[in-house]
């Protein structure tokens, strides 16, 4: 009598911008949700803040990362349990008297406000960006995968490390040396955000929404990744 055909772990798609943050949590994640085959995938940069990119245009640019997967696994949507996005804030939701002329052609981060020579652009890439951000929370699926997307502030950098402005060439670094305080203690890192990390973020998914668009919390070190532990138990 033949075998049974060994059962397809549902996979949770997660977005993330860069190498340096899939290198920091996928391992975390991994180990804390055993029973689920979580997978990172990055967009090689902030796709909320491309010049090129529209609501015509996103979603499609999401799926098209969950699509290299399936057809890379030969697997079907229906094997993809979740996408769960995870957006660099970025100061998109300050107000514009927290944007300051400064020194740089780079956006220079602070808690309190965002510098740069050409001020215009910021302004700019502050309503591109928050009006996508917007636009995707209000997404609960794509082409029929349940949607849901997160916010680390002002960056990932700033959320884990405590560090704006990080040079991109000690990303990794930092990203290793991260993930290696929780190595064998994985679930210490869910301590982590709700006591280090979130500072004050209400623990209503919608409330923490609401709750980073005011004032300048945007540029504040904040998160409300730890919604998800709650939302998804993992034991």
């Amino acid at each position: 009598m033949a075998g049974k055909k060994a059962q397809i772990k549902k996979a949770v798609i997660f977005i993330v911008e860069g190498n340096s943050d899939k290198q920091a949590l996928e391992r975390i994640f991994q180990k804390i949700y055993k029973t689920k085959n979580i997978v990172f995938k990055f967009t090689n940069g902030d796709i909320t803040s491309d010049e090129n990119m529209n609501e015509s245009k996103v979603v499609g640019a999401i799926y098209n990362k969950v699509d290299e997967y399936m057809k890379d696994k030969k697997l079907l949507p229906k094997h993809i349990w979740q996408i769960v996005h995870i957006f660099d804030t970025d100061g998109a939701y300050v107000p514009d008297t927290a944007i300051m002329k400064g020194g740089t052609k780079e956006f220079m981060y602070s808690p309190t406000c965002i510098s740069c020579k050409n001020v215009q652009s910021v302004l700019d890439r502050n309503k591109r960006k928050s009006n996508l951000m917007n636009y995707l929370l209000g997404i609960q699926d794509i082409k029929g995968i349940p949607y849901i997307c997160y916010f680390v502030s002002s960056n990932l950098d700033h959320a884990l490390y405590n560090i704006q402005n990080l040079n991109k060439e000690l990303k990794g670094d930092y990203a290793d040396a991260f993930y290696s305080e929780f190595e064998g203690k994985e679930e210490m890192f869910i301590d982590f955000l709700k006591e280090e990390v979130a500072n004050g973020v209400p623990t209503a998914f919608l409330a923490s929404w609401r709750y980073i668009k005011e004032d300048v919390h945007s540029l504040e070190r904040h998160t409300n990744l730890h919604i998800y532990f709650e939302m998804n138990p993992y034991l």
